[in-house]
């Protein structure tokens, strides 16, 4: 790992480019998706929901790859995880998201779609961020990491990310019933700028004016 991949949060705690063998990255991103989860894999089996989300990571392209990620490592263990990016590239994702998706589950997919045509219009109708926005698309943390500002730190970093790449604002969607969650971004300067109400999710759009 180069030094160019590697940010200290604090002494004990690095945010490192994400790495496609993580044994976590998955399962964060699965955690982080709650619901959503279900429509992405189109079943409700632990089993294959875990195989499509560690397929998605490992594989490049695709919204949920280790690629746009960074890992929170503590003590050579992965507390937390954060996928972000430009929206517009996150927006160009969606396809070849599909694409992968479809490879993976074939018609079985289309079959549960059909099952659950609400679920599939919210994924096709959300709107997360606007083209000038640097988007966090997930954000998780495991349990055993509250209390360490793991979250601020990923944050942070994506923060750092978007002003790299010459964007002034970053972006988050989070779920309405999601107060501590909602909390903690308003506290690092965050403002619900609207909301999105579909069928199978009810989310505040929230964002920040980072220069």
């Amino acid at each position: 790992m180069s030094k160019t991949n590697i940010v200290k949060a604090n002494p004990q705690t690095a945010i490192l480019k994400a790495s496609p063998e993580s044994e976590v990255g998955g399962k964060l991103t699965e955690m982080a998706l709650d619901d959503l989860k279900f429509s992405l894999a189109g079943s409700r089996a632990p089993a294959v929901i875990e195989k499509t989300f560690q397929k998605l990571w490992k594989t490049r392209n695709n919204r949920f790859s280790h690629e746009h990620a960074y890992e929170a490592v503590r003590d050579g263990k992965t507390l937390g995880m954060i996928i972000c990016y430009p929206t517009t590239l996150m927006n160009k994702l969606a396809m070849p998201t599909f694409s992968q998706l479809f490879d993976l589950h074939k018609w079985k997919l289309i079959g549960y779609y059909l099952r659950h045509w609400k679920e599939l219009y919210t994924m096709v109708t959300l709107k997360e961020g606007e083209d000038d926005e640097y988007h966090i698309g997930i954000l998780a943390t495991l349990p055993e990491s509250r209390g360490l500002g793991v979250g601020t730190e990923l944050i942070r970093h994506a923060e750092k990310q978007a002003v790299l790449q010459g964007l002034t604002k970053s972006s988050l969607t989070v779920r309405q019933e999601n107060t501590g969650a909602i909390k903690l971004y308003e506290r690092l300067g965050y403002k619900k700028v609207g909301e999105i109400n579909k069928p199978a999710v009810s989310l505040y759009r929230m964002s920040k004016v980072l220069v």
